[in-house]
């Protein structure tokens, strides 16, 4: 998870629908692409070298790239919550990427929120897409079927339009950017299995935070807005057709393994991939697993 340097990468930064997305591309050129679509709040070196490095290693190009609102790339001001970005707006975003770098198509592999991202992808822009990757994700993030308790189903039922129409103070919306509260919460989403690696996330946000940018206190609340404001793909989902893998930890706090179940069940001939243990993290320890699973379903586009 630390910054490491023996992977050469180049950087940059592509003008896409109005905006700036900064990104890296590990590899060669010449090779088939994976893009990595990172989550909620997180800044795609999240997306470590010691999860890039062996997809590399086995013939692939590789690109990690900042969403909006985060990193280096564009932090959008004047943004409206009765009129948010959706996900297929950062869905093109990626095709935009896609088109600033000549890339007629990539293997996508999307975690969380880049999972919804990723699926969007799938269904909107299946051209651009050779297979698709979606972890500890959801095909749809406020499925009121997949809660147990009563008051929490009627509560997501009507949290899109809290969120639209009830005012939300700028004390909750500019969250306190440190380390130690990134530190905290990825502790607590972390799994049971593998033990949580503090001294690797303490310089992974040491950099993301202290050494790039910074991290945009609205991207929180910006980007989760642009999920509730995308609802379900549920009845959409049938039309991925191309491979599918779905990886999912049985004990992820924040989006439950039920969703990747569901999500499996509904596109076609998709293969789910369950981490007994895993939180809501791709653990190091683990990750030849999913490197095994992912080169895998590579293989089948």
């Amino acid at each position: 998870m630390a910054q490491i340097t023996n992977l050469n990468s180049t950087t940059g930064k592509a003008e896409v629908n109005g905006i700036e997305i900064f990104y890296e591309s590990f590899g060669d050129n010449t090779h088939p692409t994976v893009v990595l679509i990172m989550g909620l709040d997180a800044q795609c070196v999240i997306w470590s070298h010691s999860f890039i490095a062996p997809i590399v290693e086995a013939g692939y190009r590789v690109i990690r790239f900042d969403n909006r609102d985060i990193g280096y790339s564009t932090w959008l001001d004047g943004w409206n919550k009765a009129k948010p970005y959706t996900l297929e707006d950062m869905a093109k975003d990626t095709v935009g990427l896609l088109d600033f770098l000549s890339i007629s198509k990539a293997h996508l592999i999307g975690a969380s929120m880049g999972g919804m991202i990723a699926q969007r992808l799938a269904i909107s822009h299946s051209e651009r897409v050779l297979s698709l990757t979606s972890i500890m994700s959801s095909g749809y993030a406020l499925d009121p079927k997949l809660i147990a308790s009563f008051s929490q189903r009627n509560f997501m039922k009507v949290l899109p339009k809290l969120i639209k129409w009830v005012p939300i103070p700028l004390k909750h919306i500019n969250l306190k950017v440190t380390v130690g509260n990134y530190l905290a919460l990825y502790k607590y989403l972390s799994g049971t299995k593998y033990d949580f690696d503090r001294e690797a996330f303490n310089q992974l946000f040491t950099y993301a935070i202290e050494e790039r940018k910074g991290q945009n206190p609205k991207a929180r609340v910006q980007q989760f807005c642009a999920i509730v404001a995308s609802g379900s793909r549920l009845n959409e989902l049938h039309k991925i057709t191309l491979p599918t893998l779905i990886i999912h930890g049985t004990a992820d706090k924040l989006v439950p393994h039920t969703h990747s179940k569901k999500l499996a069940s509904m596109i076609p001939n998709s293969v789910l991939v369950e981490m007994d243990g895993v939180g809501h993290e791709i653990p190091r320890p683990a990750m030849p697993e999913y490197h095994k699973h992912i080169i895998e379903n590579f293989k089948k586009a």
